[in-house]
């Protein structure tokens, strides 16, 4: 029976030391779990942005692609998804050249290419220390999608007058 009554207090200890790695874990598979989710948003965001930024880009079938007018509608379909947590997405759209049509030279392939950055405010205790970017104090952690696309272009004919 003495046994026994020198280890009523080993279950308790052990606990104590188990528990905080056991909680440190779980906050670990639901903190990637929300990175994960944020991530698949903003890739499909970045695909979405290059697709509006390609279909738009041009008002001519030769004419060049026009990057401010890809950034305006950009930035309307960004506040019309998002909403208020439009204000912390950042948008970045570049136009490529990506060859010149050997029978038509004012004919150009061009590529739009968007870059979308959202600073995802990580939510647990020690796991947002530990997965931030730097400063790591903040606990945020910076998420960056880019997607490319081909700018569209008419048919040429209607372009040759």
């Amino acid at each position: 029976m003495r046994i026994f009554h020198r280890r009523r207090g080993q279950v308790t200890v052990e606990l104590m030391l188990i528990l905080p790695v056991f909680i440190l874990v779980i906050f670990f598979v639901l903190e990637y779990g929300n990175i994960a989710y944020r991530t698949i948003i903003l890739n499909h965001a970045s695909y979405e942005f290059a697709r509006i930024a390609a279909l738009v880009g041009t008002d001519k079938p030769s004419g060049i692609a026009n990057r401010t007018v890809m950034q305006q509608k950009i930035e309307h379909a960004k506040r019309k998804v998002f909403g208020q947590e439009a204000e912390r997405l950042t948008v970045q759209v570049k136009v490529e050249t990506t060859g010149i049509d050997p029978m038509y030279k004012k004919h150009r392939h061009q590529d739009v290419v968007v870059t979308v950055v959202y600073p995802l405010k990580l939510a647990y205790p020690g796991t947002s220390y530990i997965l931030a970017d730097e400063p790591r104090t903040n606990g945020i952690r910076k998420l960056k999608a880019t997607a490319r696309m081909p700018v569209e272009k008419a048919y040429l004919s209607s372009d040759q007058r």
